[in-house]
């Protein structure tokens, strides 16, 4: 049976938000604020309904006509592909106000910025595609899973990520079919580019067991690939035999090139490679570090925790005058880049392949800080460290994040070191999905 609703919201996901005639809570994808539309709920919980769309009766103003990908729908990764860009950054700052508002962080919501891009396409720099072999034909397909289902879509064209990973992609499918690697032996395809697509990095993440068998047919897949792709220079194979739902594993090797690629980013030339963490749009990042370079001061030492290939202590070193920096990262291919680059920039710095709650004792108070710049997964950061870092005394607590759930709740539990929340901005650094990223500035007051 189909009922009438008009969606009120968006939530933080790929679902819209809507009540039903008795005040519960629908969630409803494809889905647009303002649509009035029949649904049919699929499953029914305590507090809130799922629900499907049978029929849009009314279109909402807020909707985009004519999306350029046409599996937008059914796709994991362009959840809000739908909307108007517009509509998406007024989504997205509402989401960011509300888990202040839902976590009692007190703060003036007019003073939220949220940065939207200029042209909110082909802005992705990396690709992580699962692969899957098509039994009837034995062809290799690659591609994102299809929402909420482990089925697997063939993906043929992104209009999200740089425009050369859909030729180069279709290439790799086609190479690695005619040279019988199938998914029982690869199990993703990395992409990654610098920004003037000069400098390709592939890297095929294999489970180790049939390796010295597929060694020949990579090295032919590889050298085949460049000759297409002048850009491609370097080739690795990175080996992962766990179980999980982590994709990379610790050991890479290197086939063809150096293994990196050099991205030039705020006057630097830093080294990226395959493990090595970098932020994906890089127009959006340098946005991020500009807002950093006009609150950091000269003459400042910089913690720069889950610093990755160290590259915002060395953005805010490079355009600073005597910065002490020191950067701890657990991942140590990234760490090597950071030193890499480091070297490259005439920068002086400090960096550590550990983890933060490994390192933590160390963080005592005659390692005081000006400024620790905190940049953790979406999982956000321990208590273990967020006590370790809060220890340091630093004056400013610079916090990056691509999650604002865990976000608030890191700036809630630093309130008890006496550290408040001064500064807030939303950057759109992923156009078309719900997430975002989030700069936090929190200073220590003078009661502490």
């Amino acid at each position: 049976m189909s009922n009438k609703v008009k969606i009120e919201s968006m939530s933080h996901g790929a679902f819209a938000i809507a009540r039903n005639e008795d005040g519960k809570v629908l969630m409803i994808e494809n889905a647009c604020p303002g649509d009035e539309l029949l649904y049919e709920v699929y499953d029914s919980r305590h507090d809130f309904d799922y629900a499907n769309i049978i029929e849009i009766q009314l279109e909402s103003d807020l909707r985009d006509i004519d999306p350029p990908c046409k599996i937008h729908k059914i796709c994991g990764s362009c959840q809000w592909q739908h909307i108007n860009y517009e509509a998406q950054i007024q989504f997205k700052k509402t989401n960011l106000i509300d888990f202040l508002r839902k976590n009692h962080i007190e703060f003036d919501s007019q003073k939220i910025d949220f940065h939207p891009m200029d042209n909110p396409w082909n802005y992705r720099n990396k690709i992580i595609y699962p692969v899957e072999t098509v039994s009837e034909n034995n062809r290799l397909k690659a591609g994102y899973y299809k929402r909420n289902t482990n089925e697997l879509i063939n993906v043929k064209h992104c209009p999200i990520q740089y425009s050369i990973f859909d030729d180069l992609m279709e290439a790799i499918k086609n190479e690695c079919t005619i040279n019988v690697v199938t998914d029982s032996f690869l199990r993703h395809v990395l992409l990654r580019s610098n920004s003037d697509f000069s400098q390709i990095l592939c890297s095929f993440i294999v489970r180790s067991k049939d390796l010295d068998r597929n060694r020949s047919r990579l090295n032919r897949i590889f050298t085949n690939l460049q000759s297409k792709f002048p850009q491609l220079k370097t080739c690795t194979v990175n080996i992962n035999d766990d179980s999980t739902n982590v994709i990379l594993g610790k050991t890479t090797e290197v086939f063809v090139g150096q293994g990196f690629i050099l991205e030039s980013f705020e006057g630097l030339e830093l080294k990226i490679s395959t493990e090595s963490f970098f932020q994906v749009n890089i127009n959006q990042f340098a946005k991020i570090i500009s807002l950093m370079k006009n609150y950091i001061n000269d003459n400042s030492k910089i913690l720069d925790a889950y610093c990755g290939a160290g590259t915002i202590g060395l953005s805010l070193a490079k355009a600073k005058q005597n910065i002490e920096l020191f950067g701890i990262e657990v991942v140590k291919s990234a760490v090597e880049d950071a030193i890499s680059s480091a070297l490259a920039n005439g920068i002086k710095a400090n960096f550590v392949c550990d983890s933060l709650e490994n390192y933590s004792s160390h963080l005592d108070n005659e390692k005081k800080f000006d400024y620790v710049i905190l940049n953790p997964p979406r999982k956000g950061a321990t208590n273990k460290v967020l006590d370790a870092l809060a220890n340091t005394n630093a004056n400013s607590i610079i916090y990056v994040s691509c999650n604002p759930s865990t976000l608030v709740r890191d700036i809630k539990y630093l309130e008890k070191y006496n550290y408040q929340l001064k500064f807030l901005n939303g950057i759109d650094m992923f156009p078309h999905s719900f997430h975002f990223e989030s700069l936090a500035i929190l200073e220590k007051t003078s009661n502490a």
